[in-house]
């Protein structure tokens, strides 16, 4: 059997198929079997058991063992959700790596610093405005989360046979049972998973702050935001705030960012 696992730039698509290589059942092992994440956190040095299928290429060609099963990575870059690979792979399960409203930032970055190899601050400038302007640039950030044309791509597809978001990395058994649901028997690989969560997770903490504050503005329970000094999580607690409550903090009113959570939910009258 093959295994497309199907996948946005930047999206852990070779973490996926380095599990499903290194413990899946019966599958086609790497060459070299150890795994190293690199400093950015990917898992591109693992060999590959069959070649990528990368931006629809006019040929694809790999001879595969018929008594083994093979996890082949389907990357046709974020700008391009055609299932064209279905004509080359006609009897695969799919395995599709997609992001939700909630986990877009995560993948804004990955985008960026895995796909792009580049960084928030080569991307984002704030123009005319000095850099002390942090308002202006957390403005930036907040503008790309909300108005960037992916915010809304890469969702769950009904025709393939496992959709696995972006947020279910963070938790070992989701992906474990979602294996478990298309027939995928694979062995214990929390090593794997541990190693992946620490070179990644800083990619997730943003994510976690903010949804942390949504439930502590949710439940009235206070909480000192003077120790989030970053920009890029301050901008992902607005876009949190804009998905919830469905208002956009002025910028420039709150320039210096909100203290506590106190002070978000009284602008927020609630």
């Amino acid at each position: 059997m093959i295994y497309c696992i199907w996948y946005p730039s930047g999206g852990f698509g070779h973490f996926l198929n380095a599990v499903l290589s290194l413990r899946g059942k019966n599958f086609q092992r790497p060459k070299t079997q150890n795994l190293e994440f690199s400093k950015s956190g990917d898992s591109h040095s693992l060999d590959l058991v069959a070649p990528k299928y990368l931006k629809d290429p006019e040929k694809y060609e790999f001879k595969f063992t018929n008594n083994k099963n093979y996890s082949v990575l389907v990357d046709n870059g974020i700008n391009n959700e055609g299932q064209k690979f279905l004509s080359v792979f006609p009897n695969s399960q799919v395995i599709k790596l997609c992001y939700s409203d909630y986990s877009w930032p995560v993948i804004s970055t990955t985008l960026i610093h895995k796909a792009m190899k580049s960084s928030l601050d080569d991307n984002f400038t704030t123009g005319e405005w000095d850099s002390n302007h942090h308002w202006a640039l957390r403005e930036k950030y907040f503008l790309y989360l909300r108005d960037h044309q992916l915010k809304n791509a890469w969702r769950p597809s009904p025709n393939v046979s496992v959709n696995i978001l972006i947020e279910d990395l963070l938790d070992y058994n989701i992906i474990k049972n979602k294996f478990d649901c298309c027939g995928i028997a694979v062995e214990d690989f929390t090593d794997l998973w541990t190693q992946w969560q620490e070179t990644n997770i800083r990619y997730f903490e943003p994510v976690l702050i903010a949804k942390q504050i949504i439930n502590n503005i949710k439940n009235n329970h206070d909480y000192n935001l003077e120790s989030v000094t970053d920009i890029w999580t301050q901008a992902v607690i607005y876009y949190y705030i804009w998905l919830e409550f469905n208002v956009e903090v002025p910028h420039n009113d709150y320039a210096n960012f909100f203290k506590d959570v106190n002070q978000v939910r009284q602008w927020l009258k609630l």
